[in-house]
């Protein structure tokens, strides 16, 4: 008998100690959610995005590479996501670049993969960042024509700040 009250005072403990976290998450989130603009919430445009025979996500059509793709370090797809290119003699300028106005995905050592949101544009702008500047920079260092979504995505989400 004296296992089984032990078991049952650890459950009942673990049980009050869950239940405690959980209020204090619901507060948390509720406080926060007060103080986020509502523009920030939301992600780039995907809906024009086509899918191969494999189910991933063709960009063929709606990125052509420029003549000189080989110097440059950037891929920035439609859907937000920008990948670096970290053996690229420019390397260091464009990661940061990128860590001023993207949110890292992963970085393994070859290529870096980050993406584009709201609040990496609002603290890109924080930091004295412009949005032509923004724009002029991608399309510096992109091997590819910067989507018109992800530029239009910058514009709106930088126009009243």
């Amino acid at each position: 008998m004296g296992k089984r009250d032990k078991g049952d005072r650890e459950k009942k403990y673990k049980k009050r100690t869950y239940e405690e976290e959980d209020d204090e998450e619901e507060v948390v989130g509720s406080e926060s959610q007060e103080a986020i603009p509502a523009a920030a919430g939301k992600q780039v445009d995907e809906s024009s995005t086509k899918l191969d025979e494999y189910g991933a996500k063709d960009y063929r059509v709606q990125m052509l590479l420029k003549n000189d793709h080989s110097s440059r370090p950037l891929w920035v797809a439609p859907d937000g996501h920008i990948f670096l290119e970290a053996f690229s003699p420019v390397y260091k300028y464009a990661q940061d670049f990128l860590v001023a106005i993207a949110e890292p995905v992963c970085r393994p050592n070859h290529v870096h993969e980050y993406k584009l949101t709201a609040y990496s544009l609002y603290a890109a702008v924080s930091v004295g960042l412009q949005t032509s500047d923004i724009v002029e920079y991608l399309q510096k260092l992109s091997k590819t024509s910067v989507p018109d979504g992800i530029v239009q995505f910058i514009q709106v989400r930088l126009r009243d700040i």
